[in-house]
């Protein structure tokens, strides 16, 4: 066999094995992908280290991680689950609405949302002497707070997209940017819709929660 046929054959084996890698590797990350799950994509990663889809993938398991921690911070609704999923992930998108979380617990004393089925914080207040209980709430008591930000811009850009988001949400609320104090003493900049009451600020917070909207009821 001459020389010039050998070098042909081993090139054409050399395509052949690039070919059948490349085919496994994309038939791997169809695979990744399909399943979407922090497992799938590390196998992924394990399979193919090399891949130029390996930074992809590496960057849907931080996602997912994230979703998946703060969905289960958000369920347990404490101020100790905020504060670790902030240990875990301090740079996440969510990292800022759990921290406000926190502050709002620890300014309220109590958790930001009642469990399901227990009295609201007004309805468990006595009622004044010779009240018969049957007195309409009181109209504009309420807020819902959207977020906290370190400057007043970003807070109105996202109202910006807020509303366009949740037009019929919020159609009719009236925004407002408080600002105030962090934890560490920094300016805070709150996004709030206010003038509510008890009633709609709650009916708002629950129809935002339903798109993975984080949101605060609170008085005042």
């Amino acid at each position: 066999m001459s020389l010039r046929r050998t070098g042909v054959i081993l090139m054409s084996l050399a395509l052949l094995a690039a070919a059948s890698g490349c085919s496994h590797e994309q038939r791997d990350w169809r695979s990744a992908q399909t399943a979407n799950t922090v497992e799938a994509y590390q196998d992924f990663i394990t399979s193919h280290p090399k891949s130029a889809r390996a930074a992809d993938a590496q960057a849907r398991i931080t996602q997912l991680t994230e979703e998946r921690d703060w969905q289960r911070a958000s369920t347990t609704d404490t101020a100790d689950a905020y504060r670790q999923f902030l240990e875990q992930h301090p740079q996440a998108k969510m990292a800022a609405e759990a921290r406000t979380r926190i502050e709002s617990f620890a300014q309220n004393g109590s958790p930001a949302t009642a469990a399901p089925g227990a009295p609201s914080p007004a309805a468990a207040t006595p009622a004044p002497p010779g009240a018969t209980g049957t007195e309409p709430a009181v109209t504009g008591a309420y807020s819902v707070q959207l977020g906290a930000f370190t400057t007043h811009a970003k807070a109105l850009g996202q109202w910006r997209r807020l509303s366009a988001r949740f037009a019929t949400e919020l159609q009719g609320a009236v925004s407002d940017v408080e600002r105030g104090k962090g934890p560490h003493g920094r300016n805070l900049y709150r996004l709030k819709v206010k003038a509510l009451t008890e009633a709609r600020a709650r009916s708002i917070c629950e129809a935002l929660r339903k798109h993975s909207q984080a949101c605060v009821v609170r008085k005042g």
